[in-house]
């Protein structure tokens, strides 16, 4: 029947998609300070909670906590670089479906908010930006029961933030980037 009131918890992996900074080693020179690193994968989780109208059509929320394995030097020291990232995300999800047998064939589409956050060594200052985000998300479940499902998911989130920002201490400075850059 597979209608009705649904959630779910998902545990896995995060990773960088490449944008306005490389996922892999990437060195950047600013003034006299040289930013060197990469951001690796790491332990991802979310949740989502929503409403099958149909079995062909599922809406509802869905929130995402990815976690990033920082290595970055700035200025040539080890220990005065980033000592991890997140992604926390928020969506509104539609995710069409195509029921076949006990499989579930889905491409969830959302819209909503998300936030990069890279805590720095030794202190409690950070970087990040924040702003609208867009989710992707191919999904198959495999109904093991009526009405107990266990599937894969792939989330891509495609940021569209527009502004960064530098907390340093109680002062916070922010820049637009612009999207198009």
């Amino acid at each position: 029947k597979r209608k009705g009131g649904q959630w779910g918890v998902m545990l896995g992996g995060s990773a960088c998609i490449p944008g306005k900074a490389e996922c892999t080693r990437d060195a950047v020179s600013e003034g006299c300070i040289t930013v060197d690193g990469r951001t690796r994968p790491s332990l991802g989780t979310g949740a989502e909670l929503g409403y099958r109208f149909n079995r062909y059509v599922f809406a509802g929320a869905a929130y995402n906590l990815g976690f990033f394995d920082t290595d970055y030097e700035v200025g040539g020291a080890a220990s005065s670089g980033y000592r991890r990232g997140l992604q926390n995300s928020v969506f509104g999800v539609v995710r069409p479906t195509l029921p076949a047998w006990r499989f579930d064939f889905g491409l969830g589409l959302g819209a909503g908010f998300s936030r990069q956050t890279f805590k720095w060594d030794n202190s409690d200052d950070k970087d990040y930006s924040q702003g609208f985000a867009f989710l992707l998300s191919p999904t198959i479940d495999v109904y093991v029961s009526r009405r107990v499902f266990v599937g894969a998911k792939m989330d891509l989130i495609l940021n569209g933030h527009g502004r960064t920002c530098e907390q340093r201490a109680a002062t916070t400075v922010c820049s637009d980037t612009g999207m198009t850059d």
